[in-house]
């Protein structure tokens, strides 16, 4: 005997048989209308963030103007070159000399090379002696020519940002020629040429190199680059918007030079990231690492930009749009009293607290997908969890037909659509007008956005985006 029918029989005593039948009816409708879940609650665990962002490649052009290193060089090497004020010099060689530089020094560049030619004005006075029947005797002669001396320098960066160069003798030109001729003594030009050439070339090249490491000086340059990127640059004050730059490394193809300049490419691999709120923070790593030399520069650029939505406003989001929702299927019907979303690894966990047909706490589980079209994150193959689909088929088969999952798949939407926007058309602002920051201007393009991965946090859901496009960085100088 059930206890419906014991509790039946008990109370039928005394009682009118209209009551009797109504009184049973009312308890088969409470014991058979309204099921209670007992369902275990899914437990709640996030896993150690380890997503990596996708490095960028920064193409820094850098270039060495002609005229800049000609005037370094031509600074350095002025006026008297080189002097011989004795007959009894070299040998007894009778020849006093003089070199002063004449001209601008000029230069022409090919690859790595950059040839040099110095002008040079020549005063020189040459002793003749001769004997003639038993007499000795001797004169002197003065005479002023010019000639070129050439040079060729090859010019090399290394791992050590170092400017490594190489400069040899290219040999010499004369421009005009001493006239002096006594008897038949011609002016020896071979040796003068040569003299001049071994005298002055450890001084010459000095110079030479002292001008290019000084237009050169690229490890100075990037060591004040490389510590002023860190310090992350506001892209908009209006919506608090943040792009910061990780660097990693340097790269650098060999030098090449064209007809005003000598290029020098950079190329920074960074992690750089779009933010919106407050200043990001940031630690400076002052110790600028080697400089890596390659054939080739990438250039592909990705800006990393995540977007988190705290599972406070999710949970304030879904209470708002389900608390109250009554939802019915044929003759059942039930009340949403509460709903809140947790996580558990890759999955999101909706708890729905509910009554009437049944009562009790169904879960559901679902993974956060981005839906590009409508620019939400979405609840990807929501579906009952273990616990509650164990319990409905015991007690309420039926919601398993209802359609509750595809109303809950359709709405519980993170809408991220404007935030994702306003970045993409701030950040297309900020590059596309060559933005001036304190230590570089900088010019690009966004190409396209593409979704990387929804990361679920104890705090938020992450959703994380790369924009892709072309960037060029060109250094102010001091």
């Amino acid at each position: 005997m059930t206890d419906i029918e014991s509790y039946y029989q008990f109370s039928a005593k005394g009682r009118p048989d209209g009551f009797r039948m109504f009184f049973f009816l009312f308890l088969l409708v409470i014991s058979t209308g309204c099921r209670v879940l007992k369902t275990e609650r899914p437990r709640e665990e996030y896993k150690t963030v380890s997503w990596t962002p996708r490095y960028s490649y920064i193409n820094i052009p850098l270039e060495t103007n002609v005229k800049t290193l000609k005037r370094m060089i031509n600074r350095g090497l002025s006026g008297v070159i080189y002097s011989d004020t004795s007959f009894e010099d070299h040998n007894r060689d009778n020849l006093m000399l003089r070199a002063t530089k004449s001209d601008s020094i000029t230069l022409t560049m090919e690859g790595n090379q950059v040839a040099y030619r110095v002008p040079l004005k020549i005063w020189l006075r040459k002793r003749f002696s001769a004997g003639l029947l038993g007499f000795n005797y001797s004169t002197t002669q003065d005479a002023t020519a010019e000639v070129a001396l050439k040079f060729k320098n090859t010019i090399s960066l290394g791992k050590d940002w170092a400017v490594n160069t190489v400069t040899l003798s290219d040999g010499y030109e004369w421009i005009s020629y001493p006239q002096t001729m006594v008897g038949l003594m011609q002016i020896p030009l071979p040796f003068i040429s040569d003299l001049l050439v071994q005298s002055n070339m450890q001084m010459i090249t000095r110079e030479i190199d002292l001008g290019i490491k000084e237009s050169f000086n690229l490890r100075k340059v990037m060591t004040d680059a490389w510590t002023r990127m860190q310090k992350p640059v506001q892209v908009s004050a209006e919506n608090s918007l943040w792009l910061k730059i990780t660097p990693a490394e340097f790269s650098t193809v060999p030098l090449r030079a064209s007809f005003a300049s000598i290029n020098h490419p950079v190329s920074l691999k960074a992690l750089v990231q779009l933010n919106f709120g407050a200043e990001p923070e940031y630690s400076l790593n002052p110790t600028l690492p080697p400089l890596k030399i390659t054939s080739a520069l990438p250039d592909n650029f990705s800006i990393n930009f995540s977007m988190g939505m705290p599972f406070s406003r999710i949970n304030e989001m879904a209470r708002k749009q389900f608390t109250g929702y009554v939802f019915t299927y044929r003759n059942y019907k039930i009340t949403v009293l509460d709903i809140s979303i947790y996580g558990q690894g890759d999955n999101l966990i909706v708890a729905l607290v509910v009554e009437g047909s049944i009562k009790g706490t169904i879960y559901l589980s679902g993974i956060p997908l981005f839906e590009r079209d409508s620019n939400t994150v979405v609840l990807s193959n929501l579906d009952f969890q273990v616990s509650t689909r164990n319990a409905l088929v015991k007690t309420a088969s039926w919601m398993f037909h209802s359609g509750l999952v595809q109303k809950l798949s359709s709405n519980l939407v993170l809408p991220i659509g404007d935030r994702l926007q306003d970045a993409r058309k701030e950040l297309g602002s900020y590059l596309e007008h060559n933005q001036n920051a304190s230590w570089f201007t900088i010019k690009g393009e966004i190409n396209k956005l593409d979704p990387d991965r929804i990361l679920i946090t104890p705090d938020a859901v992450m959703a994380c985006f790369q924009f892709e496009g072309k960037i060029r960085i060109s250094l102010k100088p001091d």
